[in-house]
């Protein structure tokens, strides 16, 4: 009997042994299953989406918010791993975009409807300055109180400038001996009688620096006033990418909200990546811009809105100067559906 009854329980106890190895084996497979599952999660979270912006020149206080998103992490909180082309003389952010070698980049808003009217299908977000800080500069005492006045002098512009082609088209500007801008400013402040492009944010800077006393006369005076840096895709990789755009917009005002408050550490952060803007000339320009891109429709409905009657009044405009030889309809080339306002 003793020895039944032994057997019985060592048979007892090592089945009870092999349950509890069992379980144990279940809770680690389970547990390594959570893990699992926790592991995918978390590289689903962290899954980063590369994607290219090309600027519309060198970097500058102009780009103040895409940098301040960039150092601040608000595009790689959005899923995004940005990379910040700068622009220049040779490069064209509509190319770019267009060729599929960027997919976002920023351009002025004449630009992107002539672009349209030539059959390069760009769509605008958001722009940067609601007004246009472009202006025609003329050496101190020698300023002009009307466009028209510019007759019988030397104007360096660059070739095919849209809001040139507007000017001659109302001012009747036959008499302008009109050079082609590259960049250098030599003509211009050799010449005291000349007229120079300009932005306001700029180049004034660069005169007094040079001892030059100058004034300016805005573009805009003309009742001219595209969007200027205006952030855009092309139609095809909006509506392929929506969730993308929206994620880069989100970030993208984000970056410009963070700038208006803390602009400084931005600026460092510019001038790393073009040093030959010094943080005084930086300065300048930032303190110059605010007064055209913090304000208008931008106070009202949030940085970067822009209106149908804005972009019809500029396709009109141009239509006027003979720039567009095909049918461009406002609704066509902007939308704000993926402003976070």
């Amino acid at each position: 009997m003793g020895k039944f009854l032994g057997k019985k329980l060592g048979s007892f106890l090592m089945s009870l042994s092999l349950i509890l190895v069992l379980a144990a084996c279940g809770n680690q497979e389970a547990s390594s299953a959570t893990d699992s599952d926790e592991k995918n999660d978390s590289e689903k979270t962290v899954e980063i989406e590369p994607v290219k912006l090309v600027l519309n020149w060198f970097a500058q206080a102009g780009h103040g918010g895409i940098y301040a998103a960039d150092e601040q992490g608000f595009f790689e909180e959005k899923g995004l791993d940005v990379t910040i082309e700068p622009g220049g003389p040779q490069i064209s952010s509509i190319q770019m975009v267009a060729a599929g070698s960027a997919e976002f980049g920023l351009v002025h808003a004449d630009q992107l409807v002539v672009a349209r009217n030539q059959g390069v299908e760009l769509v605008a977000l958001a722009s940067i300055y609601q007004s246009s800080p472009q202006a025609l500069m003329f050496h101190k005492g020698h300023g002009v109180d009307n466009f028209s006045e510019i007759n019988g002098r030397t104007a360096f512009i660059q070739p095919g400038i849209a809001y040139w082609e507007y000017f001659k088209s109302i001012y009747d500007l036959e008499d302008v001996n009109e050079l082609a801008f590259t960049g250098d400013h030599t003509n211009f402040m050799e010449n005291e009688k000349s007229v120079n492009q300009v932005y306001v944010t700029g180049e004034p800077f660069f005169m007094e620096q040079q001892g030059i006393e100058t004034e300016e006369k805005l573009i805009s005076d003309s009742g001219y006033d595209p969007y200027q840096y205006v952030l855009y895709v092309t139609k095809d990789y909006l509506e392929e990418n929506e969730e993308t755009v929206k994620n880069f917009v989100a970030a993208f005002i984000e970056g410009w909200e963070h700038f208006k408050e803390t602009p400084e550490e931005t600026l460092e952060v510019i001038h790393e990546a073009n040093p030959d803007k010094s943080m005084e000339s930086l300065q300048y320009e930032l303190n110059t811009a605010k007064d055209f891109i913090y304000i208008g429709d931008a106070v009202e409905h949030g940085f970067g809105y822009m209106t149908e009657e804005r972009w019809s009044t500029l396709i009109d405009q141009l239509k006027e100067a003979g720039v567009l030889n095909q049918e461009v309809k406002p609704t066509d080339v902007f939308t704000t559906e993926y402003l976070p306002y």
